[in-house]
């Protein structure tokens, strides 16, 4: 009950204290009810104490509830005779008493008060503070009654503090949900696993997926496999504690077929216990601008890569996993009789007969493989060499595209290949490689034999 402390005058009204003890559960009861009723309304809730315990204690004339706010004391409900206004503050330590008090107030001791400490969460934020024109206008058992009754604002305060918790914490998911809607970039939640948990609109826009088609899948489902390795890498290096976050570019699989590139950058969000919670990541569109890039490095007449882009591509590869790891093999070839068709059938049809066999030679190989014009009629292919006979069937693919051609045409064409692999494990210059490839081709028209010349790029020095 804590401690009671009598400064002044004795018990008034004494012999009726016993009976007006009896009647408190009663009272009690129906204040609490009526403070229950009031919900988070703290301010109502003060008022409905206040209230009650100027008319359960019968000395009191008036009174007022102050709260602690910082190192001031807040009047924030008053009633009837008391000497401080609705929202006046007073200078306060900071440290309010734990125990009730009845003390004489005036010069002449004209009026008596009556204090009762307001617990919360293990302190005292506030007072509760009756007044009375008498001296000696309160006794022991108002003290008792008093604490009791300020005891029910802590019913009030504890709703409040849940009520003002719930709507800091809406107005944050309030401000979250608007970042995370409305952001310029994709933006995603990332299970250590690797699924989706949730992503934004512009996420969805620029993977070129539904949200729910996302949320199924997962990240490495809509990763280009050339960019995964790297990836989890990346990945795996966060959830080891190497690294606290990663950049990269790669790029996402569309559903409609196209590849969208995105500037890619992933922290990582931990438990309190330090376990992996989720990723977050975030996605810049950069498809624009890697597009033009590709442009520059591709013919405009047939598509194909020209000599800048397949050796920027040649290098990536000798840098590569997956396929590319075993080997890469550089296929240098020109068309034979291509002179005849340009002087015999004019500049445009010779101009035809390029951007076809160029369309026939790219549809040939898979999507991984490269197809570049070099110049002139002379062409290159990359591919995965991972075993000889990898290599005889991509080429003899090649040789029948272009027979398939000539066959359909007034002119004929056919193709002498040069062909240099690079070992597994080779790092040798991209020029180099295309140089020996370039040689091995002149050797095989030279020698008008039936098949292409074959050769193996030393590894650089």
């Amino acid at each position: 009950m804590g401690e009671f402390r009598k400064i002044s005058g004795p018990a008034v009204n004494g012999g009726n204290d016993f009976a007006r003890m009896t009647s408190w559960p009663r009272e009690l009861l129906a204040i609490q009810t009526a403070v229950s009723a009031a919900g988070d309304d703290l301010d109502r809730v003060l008022r409905i104490v206040l209230h009650s315990s100027i008319r359960l204690i019968r000395g009191a004339e008036g009174g007022e509830v102050e709260l602690l706010e910082g190192n001031e004391l807040v009047c924030r409900a008053t009633f009837g005779f008391s000497p401080r206004k609705r929202s006046s503050r007073t200078h306060s330590s900071g440290i309010l008493p734990g125990f009730c008090s009845i003390s004489e107030q005036g010069r002449r001791g004209t009026c008596s008060s009556i204090n009762a400490p307001i617990p919360f969460e293990g302190s005292h934020v506030g007072l509760l503070r009756l007044h009375s024109r008498v001296a000696t206008g309160f006794s022991n058992s108002d003290l008792l009654a008093l604490q009791l009754l300020a005891g029910l604002i802590t019913q009030g305060l504890a709703r409040d503090a849940h009520a003002k918790g719930k709507r800091a914490r809406a107005e944050a998911d309030k401000r979250f949900k608007a970042t995370f809607d409305q952001a310029a970039v994709g933006i995603a939640h990332v299970t250590p696993d690797g699924a989706f948990i949730m992503v934004n609109d512009k996420f969805c826009e620029i993977a070129g997926h539904e949200r729910n088609e996302l949320i199924e899948g997962g990240y490495e489902r809509i990763t280009h496999p050339e960019d995964l390795g790297a990836d989890l890498a990346n990945v795996q290096d966060l959830l080891d504690g190497r690294t606290h976050s990663y950049s990269m570019e790669k790029r996402y699989l569309r559903k409609d077929g196209s590849t969208a590139w995105v500037n890619l950058t992933v922290s990582l969000v931990r438990k309190p216990g330090g376990a992996p919670d989720f990723f977050v990541s975030v996605i810049a569109d950069i498809s624009a601008p890697r597009a033009a890039e590709l442009d520059a490095q591709r013919h405009p007449r047939t598509g194909l890569l020209n000599p800048h882009g397949v050796s920027e591509r040649l290098e990536q590869y000798l840098a590569c996993d997956g396929a590319w790891l075993h080997g890469i093999a550089a296929a240098f070839f020109d068309l034979d009789c291509f002179t005849r068709v340009s002087d015999g059938f004019g500049r445009s049809e010779g101009v035809r007969c390029l951007t076809t066999i160029a369309s026939a030679l790219r549809k040939a190989l898979p999507a991984d493989d490269v197809i570049a014009r070099l110049g002139g009629d002379e062409f290159l292919a990359l591919f995965p060499a991972s075993a000889d006979e990898v290599v005889s069937d991509v080429l003899e693919r090649l040789q029948r595209e272009v027979a398939a051609i000539s066959d359909s045409e007034d002119w004929t064409v056919s193709a002498s290949f040069g062909v240099a692999l690079v070992p597994a494990g080779s790092t040798p210059d991209p020029a180099a490689v295309i140089a020996a490839a370039d040689k091995l081709m002149y050797k095989a028209k030279q020698s008008k034999g039936d098949g292409p010349l074959v050769g193996i790029v030393p590894i650089a020095a």
